[in-house]
């Protein structure tokens, strides 16, 4: 038999209070439960814990040692009960986020402020510069709770709604031979490298760019593949290619003052979407909290959504 919890307990208060009916009165049970518990914990031990007599209870050595470890232990159950307890209200806790690139310095910077201002107690732990199809991997394997990416979400057990739209824009080194237009049309970089995410990455701004670019009725003639948004404009502004970027990727190139390089708005009519997804059956207090705090704050376009998997 293991030891119970309400048992030590019993044992604690008695053997502070060294009276039985005190420790009845603490405990808020009966004399005869008191009694009960204490000497199931001493069968359960296989040791006496208390010398009993008419008038008194003395602790015996095994006691003394099991009261002090008793404590510790109590002190700790009734703080994970409190913890628990706090995880269960939504008020406490860590709640992980994932985010495309592009987005860290315009979307997630807002979304975090919403959060954070509505729930005080919420610790974020955010892994940014993850593509869509990581998050949802991510999401599915329960290793983050929200996601920000880009549509289209495809992963079937996952709930998203729109929070932005984004179109794409090129980018090209300053001293590009077409930077001094006024106007430049998709079809002008026919014969250009492009530079753009692996075809490994699930990317959905590469799939984009090489629809746009099929539309406009070439395939580009050379890929020059990259991890990430940063080291993209980086190889742009070398001169090695040119890129369509989501246009908040500009706001990137700002903050890492990247200079040689210049956006330009192509008039694209097409967009994509960036969403917040987490899983559709989540029981998370904390996750509920924050899409009711996002939803609040007017953060969403659209009401909740589902991969066509899903439908």
């Amino acid at each position: 038999m293991s030891m119970d919890l309400g048992d030590l307990r019993a044992f604690v208060a008695v053997a502070e209070e060294q009276h039985f009916g005190r420790a009845a009165e603490r405990l808020g049970i009966s004399l005869a439960q008191v009694s009960q518990r204490v000497r199931r914990l001493e069968e359960t031990l296989k040791a006496e814990l208390l010398f009993r007599t008419t008038r008194s209870v003395v602790v015996t050595r095994t006691g003394e040692e099991l009261l002090a470890e008793g404590r510790v232990l109590l002190a700790q159950v009734a703080r994970l009960e409190e913890q628990v307890r706090h995880l269960g209200s939504g008020k406490d806790g860590p709640l992980r986020l994932g985010a495309v690139g592009s987005v860290s310095h315009t979307l997630l910077p807002r979304m975090v402020g919403i959060v954070e201002r509505a729930m005080p107690g919420v610790r974020l732990k955010i892994t940014a510069g993850m593509f869509t199809s990581a998050q949802e991997r991510a999401l599915l394997d329960r290793e983050i709770d929200l996601a920000l990416l880009r549509l289209p979400v495809r992963a079937a057990g996952l709930a998203y709604r729109v929070v932005g739209r984004d179109p794409l824009v090129l980018v090209l080194a300053a001293g590009h031979r077409l930077a001094g237009r006024d106007q430049i049309r998709l079809e002008d970089l026919c014969d250009e490298p492009f530079v753009t995410f692996p075809e490994s990455s699930g990317s959905v701004v590469r799939d984009a760019v090489l629809t746009q670019c099929a539309k406009a009725g070439f395939v580009p003639t050379g890929l020059v593949e990259v991890g990430d948004t940063g080291t993209m404009l980086g190889l742009v502004a070398a001169g090695l290619g040119v890129a369509l970027v989501p246009r908040s990727a500009q706001g990137l190139a700002n903050d890492q003052r990247q200079s040689g390089i210049r956006f330009v708005d192509l008039g694209m009519t097409e967009y994509i979407d960036i969403a917040l997804a987490w899983r559709a059956q989540s029981s998370s207090p904390l996750v509920r909290r924050a899409l009711s705090a996002l939803d609040e704050a007017d953060l969403f376009i659209g009401a909740t959504r589902y991969p066509e998997s899903d439908a």
